[in-house]
């Protein structure tokens, strides 16, 4: 359904929680629920304890469908044709700034430079890992950053000269048995924007809108009765 209808269902859900009893809202505020229940349902429906079942994004069908349209792939190039600042950065390792709206990693794997012929040119997988354990493992030889394995650190947005460039960061640790040629990841990106002015749609899948007119009239029910609002989501954990 587009924007418009959406608002419709909207108020109708609405209307009849609150028995016609509630104020009610302009567009605008309408258009600020909606969006602000789609980047919800998009964070419920990555993260696994965001849900009943315990399923990630990828887990079943209906997980990848729901968030489909969000997904991106991006080849990032290291060495020299990567242009982040590089100050501060962890021995054998390299910033990446990630694409504008980026928001949750799905796969990452990198493409391997070195002269031994046996690495140069072969996709290396990426493995996650707080500060923490890179602060415990990063001299421990059985743990480490390998031929197999590259660490990722997540980053701060890029700071260069006191400007913001609105990039978040991912900082790639390798072996010194090779050099980062290419950084691959897929990737979620942040949801457009809906605007009820302006007809800007859900960019999301048709089959989800029903479910997140549900979660924004919970949001404007909770500012205009919390108890109510706490009645509804117990009613959406036990259903969802």
């Amino acid at each position: 359904m587009n924007v418009a209808q959406m608002k419709e269902v909207f108020l109708v859900l609405y209307d009849k929680i609150t028995n016609l009893a509630a104020p009610g809202y302009t567009d605008s505020e309408i258009t600020t629920f909606l969006n602000k229940a789609q980047l919800q349902f998009v964070k419920n429906r990555y993260n696994y304890k965001g849900n009943q079942y315990g399923e990630g994004v990828e887990e079943t069908e209906k997980r990848r469908k729901d968030l489909s349209e969000l997904t991106r792939d991006v080849t990032i190039s290291g060495g020299d044709d990567n242009l982040s600042n590089q100050e501060g950065v962890s021995p054998n390792g390299e910033f990446f700034d990630l694409p504008t709206g980026f928001l949750y990693t799905l796969r990452e794997d990198i493409l391997a430079k070195s002269t031994d012929v046996c690495i140069n040119n072969t996709r290396i997988r990426v493995k996650p890992v707080t500060h923490d354990e890179y602060n415990i493992n990063a001299k421990n030889p059985f743990k480490k950053p390998s031929k197999d394995v590259a660490w990722r650190l997540d980053f701060s947005r890029d700071f260069t000269q006191g400007v913001n460039n609105d990039h978040l960061r991912h900082e790639i640790i390798t072996s010194v048995d090779y050099t980062i040629d290419k950084y691959y990841v897929r990737y979620l990106k942040i949801p457009r924007e809906m605007s009820i002015t302006n007809a800007i749609d859900c960019e999301l899948d048709p089959s989800v809108h029903d479910e997140i007119i549900d979660i924004a009239v919970r949001i404007a029910t909770g500012i205009t009765d919390p108890q109510l609002y706490q009645l509804k989501v117990n009613e959406q954990k036990a259903a969802e």
